[in-house]
């Protein structure tokens, strides 16, 4: 299973975790990323590869799936 998968907008690549291992890097993420698990698009190459030597496996996520706003409502929840 994929501990996390990503979108990307116009300016921001966002997390999203399905994994507990993936929670956990995403809570580690969060604090350098003011709670909201996202990174600039220009940076996304870099955190992915950082993820992966890290032992996670992460995958672009299925397009249509999930809004950005969905995202950040379950994100949200995580940080609480």
């Amino acid at each position: 299973m994929t501990d996390l998968t990503y979108t990307t907008d116009s300016l921001f690549t966002a997390f999203i975790p399905h994994t507990p291992d993936g929670e956990n890097a995403w809570r580690v993420m969060a604090q350098d990323t003011k709670g909201t698990g996202k990174v600039l698009n220009m940076h996304a190459k870099a955190v992915i590869s950082q993820l992966r030597k890290a032992g996670y496996t992460v995958s672009k996520a299925k397009a249509g799936k999930v809004s950005l706003a969905e995202i950040d409502e379950l994100l949200g929840q995580l940080g609480e």
